[in-house]
């Protein structure tokens, strides 16, 4: 690659840089020469200083499949390489190619992430989609665990030890641990939450082995925000905030040789900071609620847990929400037992567990609505405690026979909706019988255009005014349609391709904006059976005005002023 050098087992790289892991030196690049590292069952480790990889910059050391091939099975250099070297290939199709990508770190001294990145099933071993967003972990979610300083478990400001274990049962892998270790104090990164198909799916890439490369990039605050935002906020990656980095000791070996993620390791009395980490890591001021954020995974039982019934009594532990579905509707596909990260709570923080009752009986049109139960977001700031009234009303919609909208936060007059900030709408065909599944409209819009008028010029920085299609009612495995049984807020049959509400299906961000940014975004699914779908393109295929300068923000000077109305047209 360019832009470092090595010296014995340490590698200096500087910004901008990149570096892949041959097994010969040729003058060309050689699929052959490509090392390729087969890991399960393995762990791979070294010591990294990042103490000059600010805000907005990301060292990456990660896995792809690599060399690419095309659909004939043959080795295919790529025609668009994007700055990356022939052969190239990974999980967001950077450089024109698919393959399956493990990224085992994407750091700066503010934030360390993790991520499996698996793709729908190769033929001729070429690879035509991956999931782009992954199964991530991040010390982000941990306070005082990572960061520049004395008062973080690991010091940023000083080198550091990265460990990944790939676990496996039965020649499958089943799951991706990755412990941060320093002078005795550990953060541990566990992939606890990845469900075991998603594994799976992994298994033959790192069986087959996969190449290593590393990267050392980063741009502007917005660009990165994925990383590192928060606690990073308008820093770029660039001047002293884009220093050297050194990567060393790297050593590959067998599990059985070095100490599992469990075991002591330094200060036997220092505490680990984990994501999966025990009640016993928890302030005494603190409880676990749920994150209505976080997706339902699969639990595999372990040891007499499904004998005993362990999963419809446990509730919250070690950081994880459990629910038992018995199979019925399930929050997470096939699973029986399901879970997804919870949150601390502070006590005395007025919290809230339940969403607005969207089973309220439908009010006639012409008496006022009663208030479905109601209770504030979760915030630490005061809130108004009057609960919302249920609006529905008819709305004018250009090309659609009748369309009803009913929902909380906002009014209707004629084709214009006014709507305020947490609230949410859903179009029905029928004014009577609002929440059957049979009246929810559903748009056919191949081959064509919907558009729209909209003023964002109160909807500030971090709002989102969304206007997005979904394969609502969702389906049960059977095929029936299903209300959902943790719906966070949404209403009955609610889906989309996140999985908020705890039901998976198609979703079509038509807009996502406020007025400093537009973002438009498809999100396919795998297929469905029975019209039930198990998995989503979390990530999806998106456009952003971001990316375009002048093109949109509040200004004449922008090409699109959002301190007034303007016209949005998706075809």
């Amino acid at each position: 690659g360019s832009g470092g050098d090595v010296q014995g087992d340490k590698l200096s790289i500087r910004h901008n840089s990149g570096f892949s892991v041959l097994s010969s030196c040729e003058e060309d690049w050689k699929p052959e020469a490509i090392a390729q590292f087969k890991l399960l069952g393995k762990m791979m480790s070294f010591t990294v200083d990042l103490s000059k990889v600010g805000c907005a910059c990301n060292l990456a050391f990660y896995l792809i499949s690599m060399p690419a091939r095309d659909v004939h099975g043959d080795y295919n250099k790529g025609s668009n390489g994007q700055g990356q070297p022939p052969y190239y290939c990974d999980a967001n199709m950077v450089g024109g190619q698919w393959c399956p990508e493990i990224d085992i770190m994407e750091a700066n001294n503010h934030a360390f992430q993790a991520t499996l990145h698996r793709c729908d099933p190769a033929v001729n071993q070429h690879y035509s989609f991956c999931d782009r967003g992954g199964c991530e972990q991040t010390t982000r979610t941990r306070d005082n665990a990572y960061g520049p300083g004395s008062e973080y478990r690991i010091d940023t400001t000083r080198p550091f030890q990265v460990r990944t274990e790939f676990l496996k049962d039965e020649g499958m892998l089943t799951g991706m641990r990755t412990t941060l270790v320093q002078e005795g104090h550990r953060v541990v990164l566990n992939h606890l939450t990845c469900d075991v198909d998603y594994l799976a799916k992994l298994t033959d890439a790192i069986t087959d082995g996969m190449s290593l490369r590393i990267t050392y990039w980063g741009q502007s605050a917005s660009t990165m925000a994925w990383l590192d935002s928060p606690p990073c906020h308008r820093e770029a990656c660039m001047g002293s905030h884009a220093g050297e980095a050194t990567i060393s000791n790297m050593t590959v070996s067998e599990l059985e040789d070095v100490p599992s993620a469990s075991d002591s390791d330094g200060d036997a009395g220092t505490q680990d900071a984990s994501v999966d980490a025990s009640a016993a890591d928890e302030p005494e001021n603190h409880h676990w609620v749920s994150d209505p954020m976080a997706p339902w995974k699969c639990h595999h039982y372990v040891g007499n847990q499904q004998e005993t019934g362990w999963c419809s009594r446990v509730g919250f532990e070690g950081g994880f929400e459990y629910k038992f579905t018995g199979g019925e509707g399930s929050l997470c596909g096939p699973c029986w037992c399901c879970k997804r990260k919870a949150k601390l709570a502070s006590a005395g923080v007025l919290q809230t567990s339940q969403a607005p009752s969207w089973s309220t009986p439908a009010p006639t049109w012409n008496t006022p609505a009663p208030a479905p139960a109601w209770s504030p977001p979760t915030t630490t700031q005061a809130v108004a405690t009057e609960a919302p009234s249920l609006m529905k009303g008819e709305i004018k919609i250009g090309g659609v026979e009748s369309a009803y909208l009913a929902g909380t936060g906002g009014n209707v007059d004629g084709d214009t909706m006014t709507i305020h900030h947490n609230a949410g709408f859903t179009i029905f065909t029928d004014k009577e019988k609002t929440w059957e599944p049979e009246n929810i409209e559903e748009f056919k819009l191949l081959g064509k255009i919907i558009s729209y008028r909209v003023d964002l010029s109160k909807v500030g920085c971090a709002c989102n005014l969304a206007f997005y299609l979904i394969s609502m009612p969702a389906r049960d495995m059977q095929g029936k349609p299903s209300p959902g049984t943790n719906r966070q807020g949404q209403p009955p049959y609610y889906c989309d391709a996140n999985m908020v509400g705890g039901q998976w299906c198609p979703e079509i961000d038509i807009m996502e904006a406020n007025n400093h940014a537009f973002q438009a975004t498809l999100h396919r699914c795998d297929p469905a059976v029975n019209q039930h779908y198990s998995f989503c393109d979390r990530g999806g295929c998106e456009q952003t005005t971001r990316t375009r300068d002048n093109a949109y923000g509040p200004g004449s000077e922008y090409r699109i002023d959002t301190t007034r109305p303007f016209q949005v047209r998706t075809e």
